[in-house]
């Protein structure tokens, strides 16, 4: 099977237009556009006076995209696999209907420590970007309070099932991630705060008082819950990123060191983890 074939190609410009009304395009001079597909969007970007680049997995897609933009002077396009490819060195945005069955691992990658992300403007499955935003919208996986560390995270518009070929199964939403000119945390505290989230999802105890006896005592779980009116039998995944920040604050000022060793470098050996198992999966992929 092509990667071609199991993409869902946006049919309607009206819907582009709309959708390039959410865009400021004076945040950058840069442009990134991930699976250009048949370019209904990248002929509407090009129309920008901005440096284009389109990134395009599949040969076949890659090579139409050559012939229908022989002439356009602004555009670069690039055959690569996204989550091999090195993103601009310079702030960028990002305009992109993204391959569905990888937008948790574009999300990653385009919002890490090395990338120049200004804003993203990403088409994605509905599911996934009210997971992005997080409670109280939706069950907050972990990615979610990660990424609202330094990028806030909304929801433009719905986007109804008619506006593709094929029709998708699922419903789909267009989303904006956008650096904060103010992150939560400093560099050291934004690491801090990682691990120890990473810590409490991984102990996999759903309720919030026995996930947080993991690293605290009872007592000091008791008087962080009742202070801040969450039932003790909340589940996890439905406390907001602004509690989560909250209870941190509280867990670095009385926490023993033993319970602050207990959780350190809980996020980088989860990179690590989630590294091999990309890898596993594209080896798979090219078998």
């Amino acid at each position: 099977m092509r990667l071609s074939d199991s993409q869902n190609y946006i049919n309607n410009q009206q819907l582009v237009n709309k959708l390039f009304r959410f865009v400021d395009f004076e945040l950058a001079k840069t442009i990134l556009e991930i699976g250009p597909g048949k370019g209904i969007i990248t002929s509407t970007l090009i129309k920008q006076n901005k440096k284009i680049v389109a990134v395009e997995a599949d040969p076949r897609l890659f090579h139409e995209l050559q012939k229908k933009y022989a002439n356009v002077t602004n555009l670069s396009l690039i055959q690569a696999d996204f989550l091999k490819y090195t993103t601009p060195d310079e702030p960028f945005l990002i305009i992109s209907n993204i391959p569905f069955n990888i937008t948790a691992d574009i999300v990653r990658k385009i919002t890490d420590e090395q990338s120049k992300l200004h804003t993203a403007y990403l088409i994605m499955q509905k599911d996934a970007a009210i997971k992005f935003i997080g409670a109280p919208h939706a069950h907050s996986p972990l990615l979610s309070h990660i990424l609202n560390i330094n990028f806030e995270i909304k929801l433009l518009m719905d986007i109804d099932k008619s506006n593709y070929s094929p029709r998708p199964k699922f419903d789909t939403a267009f989303v904006s991630i956008k650096k904060r000119e103010n992150p939560v945390f400093d560099k050291q505290k934004s690491e801090q705060f990682k691990d120890f989230l990473v810590y409490i999802f991984e102990r996999r105890k759903p309720r919030i008082k026995e996930a947080l006896k993991s690293v605290m005592s009872n007592l000091q779980v008791k008087i962080i819950l009742n202070n801040m009116n969450i039932p003790e039998d909340k589940e996890i995944k439905k406390i907001l990123f602004i509690d989560w920040v909250s209870i941190f604050e509280t867990f670095i000022s009385h926490a023993p060191e033993k319970s602050k060793t207990k959780t350190h470098g809980s996020y980088k050996k989860l990179l690590v983890e989630q590294s091999q198992l990309q890898k596993i999966n594209r080896t798979r992929k090219d078998a």
